[in-house]
């Protein structure tokens, strides 16, 4: 028995030895092909730069984001950090960003290490390989091509109708806010509201958000991204994270993160099985995204569950994140709200109801737009490894190194907008000037997988905010800022906090 047990513990221990020289071994490969590639010193040898992002975020309260921008300001447009076992070149020159992402793009894998954490919290299936996640370039292309016709602009001109009636219900919500007389997060109330327009137009679905005070959806999603963001701080793969689907490992954060999962999950379920009916029933069905879904007939049940939460969550959660930011940068210059309420006076007269035409001919509220998404980028930027090296930049970027690019490196460049942390609309006056413009001001990504929601999500944007400005006046309250958090999205920290007034 004795000889049993040391051989055991001889095996256990050889095991591990082979395992921590592999690692070790791997690690100095790492360090050694990218050595050339200029960038901050590593304080780890295993975690890389890891603890030094873990710093700043602890020392500033501030997001990735900006730990990679203060990097960027420092070494310059190519630069190399190491996240543990992953070597990432970012890239911040946009010749730089189209060589890579757009003209090599055939050359480019998603990283399931990374994806996978934003369909799966903790093991528990979440958008799974929803259209953003999906790292198999053919089942990405088929559920795109499914998807693509519902968020056509021409489709698109069709849904004012929805964008109109879900507005109409978020002013009387207003309305109710002004009597209360109370604080209000805007940006808590942007979320209802373009919660309610994606299920509408999407769906065809109710959920009430907008009038039932507790409703669970809000608080569902919230955990959910909190959730997906909490993986992201573990160095760890998906497949190793399902060990907290063990209840013992869960505490009380962990456990209502994977409930919130539970809960959005089976109410998509729940409406795909219900539409899946109608359809076997010969019944009326809207011709809306959730049909297109179901009648094509090449995907599973849970593809589908994955794509209606995908554009459920992310068709509300960005639009609302960048209506909050606006808010904040209109409420702090008044002149430019003056501006916008003045060309809404000239375009709409009388009318409450905005019509398709009427986005074209708001051409200051376009620029007021587009300032706040430079501004304030509130999406993911694109991260992709090399299946072959590259020379980017006049540096050998070997295969298998992972590339990224950030919407930030670009907006507070001075080098492209002249004062970039000034709110400024004029600039967008004429962008002409700027080279390789579509890879310089991508708030919704760029290339063969942009956002596919980026047109639905304007529209959106130009309605409520400009119905909305037109009926209330908001004030910030005191100790309102623009600093970012990020919860898999970026969104204001300080929820644009506000009181509300009439008109």
């Amino acid at each position: 028995m004795l000889s049993l047990i040391l051989y055991i513990l001889l095996a256990v221990l050889t095991i591990f030895c082979t395992l921590s020289l592999y690692i070790i071994v791997y690690l100095m490969y790492i360090h050694w092909i990218t050595a050339h590639i200029p960038g901050p010193p590593r304080s780890s040898f295993f975690l890389g730069h890891l603890p030094d992002l873990w710093k700043y975020k602890a020392r500033t309260g501030r997001i990735n984001a900006e730990f990679f921008l203060e990097k960027r300001l420092e070494y310059g447009k190519i630069f190399l950090l190491v996240l543990a076992h992953r070597p990432v070149v970012c890239l911040a020159d946009s010749s730089y960003v189209r060589h890579v992402f757009i003209n090599n793009h055939k050359h480019l894998m998603k990283p399931r290490f990374i994806y996978d954490k934003l369909g799966f919290v903790y093991g528990e299936r979440y958008a799974g390989y929803g259209l953003a996640n999906n790292t198999d370039e053919k089942s990405w292309q088929i559920h795109r091509h499914i998807m693509n016709p519902t968020f056509h602009r021409k489709s698109l001109r069709d849904f004012m109708k929805n964008f109109n009636n879900v507005c109409d219900r978020f002013l009387v919500r207003m309305d109710r806010i002004v009597k209360e007389q109370k604080p209000i997060s805007m940006m808590v109330e942007f979320g209802k509201a373009t919660c309610e327009a994606i299920s509408q137009v999407s769906f065809n679905i109710d959920t009430q958000v907008i009038e039932n005070p507790n409703s669970k959806f809000p608080c569902a999603i919230r955990l959910a991204m909190e959730g997906v963001e909490d993986n992201f701080e573990i160095p760890l793969s998906s497949t190793l994270l399902t060990m907290f689907q063990w209840s013992f490992l869960q505490n009380e954060k962990k456990k209502s993160q994977i409930e919130a999962v539970r809960f959005l999950r089976n109410f998509a379920s729940q409406n795909v099985e219900k539409r899946m009916n109608e359809i076997a029933n010969n019944k009326d069905v809207p011709n809306d995204l959730l049909t297109s879904l179901i009648k094509d007939g090449r995907l599973t049940m849970d593809e589908i569950i994955d794509q209606f939460l995908t554009i459920f969550v992310a068709g509300q959660e960005t639009t609302s994140n960048s209506l909050s930011f606006l808010l904040y940068e209109i409420l702090t210059h008044p002149h430019i709200e003056e501006k916008i309420l003045n060309e809404a006076n000239e375009v709409l007269g009388d009318r409450e109801h905005m019509e398709f035409e009427d986005l074209g001919n708001l051409k200051y509220f376009n620029k007021v737009m587009e300032e706040g998404l430079r501004k304030h980028p509130v999406a993911i930027a694109p991260t992709r490894v090399l299946l072959k090296s590259l020379e980017v930049g006049g540096l050998n970027i070997p295969s298998g190194v992972s590339v990224v690019s950030n919407q930030l490196f670009f907006a507070m460049d001075p080098e492209i907008w002249e004062n970039p942390k000034k709110f400024d609309p004029e600039r967008f006056e004429n962008v002409d000037h700027i080279p390789n413009f579509t890879t310089t001001h991508f708030p919704f990504s760029f290339g063969r997988r942009d956002c596919i929601g980026r047109m639905f999500a304007k529209f959106e944007i130009k309605v409520f905010m400009v119905r909305v400005l037109r009926k209330f006046k908001f004030q910030l309250l005191p100790g309102q800022t623009e600093r970012m958090e990020a919860k898999l999205t970026i969104k204001p920290r300080d929820g644009v906090m506000c009181h509300v007034m009439r008109r």
